[in-house]
This record gives structure tokens, sequence and C-alpha cells, in this order.
């Protein structure tokens, strides 16, 4: 688990420190300044990254959420099959937060 923490962690920093030049753009002309309406800066990378990672750690958390309930409710479904209807259910819960990390994310991209 120290591993995937620190792997994670590693990720999160070079995705944060190649935001800033993968957005960054020579001094345009003045020709290429006049067509091109908005400028783009660090913040709309920073807001780009902040919006996948709201929909990638809701992701990551809803798949640990749901092999969980899957690896316990196939178990209760081989014993009782009446409560099939119930693992359906508790299976969509987590579901929920990848919706609203989706949410957010959209949210985020629309404020540029």
């Amino acid at each position: 688990m120290r591993r995937k923490a620190l792997l994670f962690v590693v990720m999160l920093f070079a995705l944060f420190a190649t935001a800033g030049a993968v957005w960054a753009e020579e001094a345009p002309s003045q020709q290429a300044a006049a067509q091109e309406p908005k400028k783009r800066d660090i913040a709309v990378g920073l807001i780009a990254a902040a919006a996948a990672i709201a929909v990638g750690l809701c992701a990551i958390g809803t798949g640990m959420a749901q092999s969980r309930i899957g690896a316990a409710g196939a178990g209760t479904i081989a014993e009782k099959p009446e409560m099939t209807g119930t693992i359906i259910l508790l299976l969509a819960i987590p579901e929920t937060m990848v919706i609203l990390g989706f949410v957010v994310a959209i949210v985020m991209l629309f404020t540029l």
C-alpha cells in the first residue's frame, strides 16, 4: 500500500510539474495574437488538471468500494438469491460519487 501511495504522489507531482510546460506557448506574433481570442496560460492547464483529478480520484474510490461490495454481494447472492435487488442497489450507491466528480469537473471546465 505504501508503494502505491508513493507512486500516486509522484505521478501527481509530475502532472503538476509539467502542466505549465504543456500549456505554455511562445510569444505570438501580431497576426497570430489577433486571430486567437483567448490566451492560454497556466490557469487553464491547472483547471484542466483539477478536473481530471476530480474525476480520477472519484473513479478510484468507487472502484475500490464496488470491488468489496461486489465480492460480498456474490457470496450473499449464492446463499440467498432473493437478496439480488438489494445487492444491485448497494452496488449503485458508490457510483453516485463518480457522477458527482464528473459534475464538479464540468463546472470547473465551464469556468474557463
